[in-house]
């Protein structure tokens, strides 16, 4: 009889530690679930969400920024390994051609169309990604009060840009990886090559100099690119490739920093022998987001 009743006391003991765990952990969510998020002014956005056995109320996010082929789900995936084994939630955002045509609304973050027309703030790509970021945490129940950001070549070059018009989004740290092409702190140049028509203020720019941005490069990503901007006349007056592209945006704003008198506080890497490829950079920047890989400056 006592033996039955220790047997019985363990195991309500057992179930007891298990039910409150659980009360605390948030329940895995893996791809390629997701939904289409809509609660903003702007078009629809489709929301991919891996959430990782074991994560809790306050495990942090990664949205991840996919490249100009748009695909959402093989970006997505290349983090997936990371984020098991690190636990940390990735989204992923999918802006759709049919709403997103071109490399002004995707890459320039839709702030001006093709013939220089400037589109209302509310309906910026820019601005959907807090929003996303506060949608999936209300839907699954987190209460994690920022979020890493990564972006890849059309999303490399939408990321930098995004810590520019958005210098007040909850954002750790930011990885602007083999941007197309780059915006500079240059007042005499057209956005979205500079900020030449566009409301971009001093106070903004000394902001996205002192953000949490690194800019990653291939050692290797040294070929053309072939979309209508990232190969025209202006990306082209940035350098042939993504490598010296990528160089001129750390080097400019530095200088700038320096002349503004202004806090510095990007970083550079470079990773190498990685060309123009979001699996292989991604796992270098899994390591500088989540375990303070140090910058090559």
């Amino acid at each position: 009889m006592i033996g039955l009743k220790m047997i019985l006391i363990r195991a309500i003991v057992f179930l007891f530690f298990i039910l409150f765990n659980c009360a605390f952990c948030i329940e895995q969510v893996s791809p390629p679930w997701g939904y289409v998020f809509n609660d903003w002014k702007g078009s629809p956005i489709d929301v991919i969400v891996y959430i990782p056995n074991g994560a809790d109320e306050n495990t942090r996010f990664l949205i991840v920024v996919p490249g100009a082929s748009r695909d959402t789900q093989r970006f997505h995936a290349s983090w997936l390994s990371s984020a098991k084994e690190d636990t940390f939630v990735v989204v992923t955002i999918g802006a759709r051609r049919e709403y997103y045509k071109d490399e002004y609304s995707y890459n320039a973050g839709n702030v001006i169309d093709s013939v220089n027309t400037k589109i209302k703030k509310e309906k910026w790509l820019f601005s959907a990604i807090e929003k996303i970021f506060n949608s999936v945490k209300n839907k699954y129940g987190f209460k994690t009060k920022k979020f890493y950001l990564f972006g890849h070549s059309a999303g490399g070059g939408f990321v930098h840009r995004y810590m520019l018009f958005m210098p007040d989004a909850p954002v750790e740290k930011a990885v602007a990886a083999n941007p197309a092409f780059v915006t500079l702190p240059d007042y005499e140049i057209d956005y979205p090559f500079g900020v030449k028509n566009v409301l971009v203020s001093d106070s903004m720019i000394k902001k996205w100099f002192n953000s949490g941005l690194a800019i990653f490069l291939g050692a290797y990503d040294t070929g053309p690119r072939t979309k209508p901007l990232s190969n025209g006349p202006m990306a082209r007056a940035q350098g042939p490739n993504c490598l010296s592209r990528g160089r001129l945006l750390y080097n400019k704003a530095k200088k700038e920093a320096k002349k503004r008198n202004s806090n510095f506080n990007w970083d550079l890497i470079i990773v190498p022998r990685v060309g123009h490829d979001n699996r292989l950079i991604a796992p270098y920047a899994k390591t500088y987001l989540f375990n303070n890989l140090n910058s090559t400056k």
